[in-house]
């Protein structure tokens, strides 16, 4: 009996097992099925707006010299003396003396050119006396016609000699005056000193550098823009100046502000982001005009802030500048809820918004989201729009569905 019962226990267990498992499977209600969520992709819009009038285009850039010329002599000697603004910062005038070196010798030079001269033209004119005498004599034997030995009865080529020697003896004495003025050396323009390297009996000659000065009436700004900007920018043309720019410059807490005109279009871009190039003049930088006395200097090197006025765009339209995709597109919430890749011509680009010049009607609806991978044609939705939901399927339903496919 105890046997039996160890063999049919397990049994009876396994079948209880069984039997509870069926039953929770029949009684089990199918799911609830919920809706499906909307598939269309969530996007945030706005409407581009009207724009009309005069833009002005805001770009930075780097003050670069209008001038600059690192001062060297042409002749060799001693300095014997310098002027006392010859220090990096100091200010020359335009004409003043920079640096004098020893003249003595070249004095000498001089002297003894001027000697060669008169030595040369007393030559000569004791030739042309022998020539007159020569003549005479020629005309008292009857010598008559031309030819070679007429010439050199005549003395003709003593006379030619004596003229070269004359010639040359004036260019000896041109060079070594010339050679004495380069004695002193004189700044070219008004001139600020970047660099200097000169003192009082210091030996220099031809490679030696002198100073570095740098012209204070005009200084440059190397401003980088759009390429698509430039056809909103005036570039000057033979009296007609270019676009007036306001350049500023912040020192601490103060700004420093200049009036400029466009000067010139670089002719090539930059290697990195193809950005087109302008110089910008700015007149008395340093502010030493009777206008400008007490102001800031605007510093050579700085980075400063440029606002170029630009000519009318009428018919443009101004969308958020996170609207625009790369240089050239936009994407549009078309009608139909669905998203347009756009291509535009951007007539300005600001710090938020972007000016287009032709792509865009003012009142459609450009998507500002940031979207990693656009389609086109692909469905949108905005956080205003009503969710779309698929109808809700049931358990019977479901039963029922099965049952039709057995």
């Amino acid at each position: 009996m105890t046997r039996t019962l160890k063999i049919a226990l397990p049994i009876v267990i396994l079948l209880a097992g069984v039997g509870i498992f069926i039953a929770g499977v029949k009684s089990k209600e199918d799911p609830e099925r919920t809706a499906a969520g909307d598939t269309r992709l969530l996007v945030q819009t706005e409407a581009a707006t009207p724009h009309s009038g005069e833009v002005s285009l805001r770009a930075s850039g780097q003050v670069i010299p209008a001038q600059q010329v690192i001062v060297m002599p042409e002749v060799g000697g001693r300095i014997r003396w310098q002027h006392e603004d010859l220090v990096p910062g100091g200010r020359i005038p335009e004409g003043e003396r920079l640096v004098r070196i020893d003249s003595r010798e070249y004095s000498l030079q001089v002297q003894s050119s001027a000697a060669e001269v008169n030595r040369a033209e007393l030559n000569l004119r004791t030739e042309q006396g022998r020539q007159r005498v020569a003549q005479r004599e020629w005309e008292s034997f009857g010598g008559d016609g031309a030819g070679p030995g007429r010439d050199l009865a005549l003395r003709e080529p003593q006379i030619q000699t004596a003229e070269v020697g004359v010639r040359a003896a004036q260019s000896a004495a041109q060079r070594a005056r010339l050679a004495l003025s380069r004695t002193t050396l004189r700044a070219p323009f008004n001139a600020i000193v970047v660099a200097e390297n000169a003192e009082p009996g210091q030996l220099v000659g031809p490679a030696s550098q002198i100073a570095t000065l740098v012209g204070t009436d005009q200084f440059w700004v190397r401003v980088s823009v759009p390429v698509a900007s430039l056809q909103s920018i005036t570039l000057p043309s033979g009296d007609t100046p270019g676009s007036e720019v306001q350049i500023t410059q912040r020192i601490g807490e103060q700004e420093v502000v200049r009036t400029g005109h466009v000067e010139r279009l670089l002719p090539d871009v930059e290697q990195v982001g193809s950005m087109a190039r302008l110089l910008v003049s700015i007149d008395d930088p340093m502010a030493l005009a009777e206008g400008n006395t007490g102001s800031l200097p605007i510093l050579l090197g700085s980075h400063v802030d440029v606002r170029l006025s630009a000519q009318r765009i009428e018919g443009a339209v101004e969308i958020p500048i996170r609207a625009l995709r790369g240089e050239s597109q936009v994407y549009v919430a078309s009608a139909e809820r669905t998203l347009n890749i756009r291509e535009v011509v951007v007539a300005q680009r600001g710090a938020r918004t972007a000016l287009i010049r032709s792509g865009l009607s003012a009142g459609e609806t450009v998507i500002t989201s940031r979207i990693p991978v656009a389609v086109e044609g692909v469905a949108i939705r905005t956080p205003d729009d009503p969710v779309e939901t698929a109808p809700a399927a049931t358990g019977a339903d479901s039963e029922e569905s099965a049952e039709t496919e057995e």
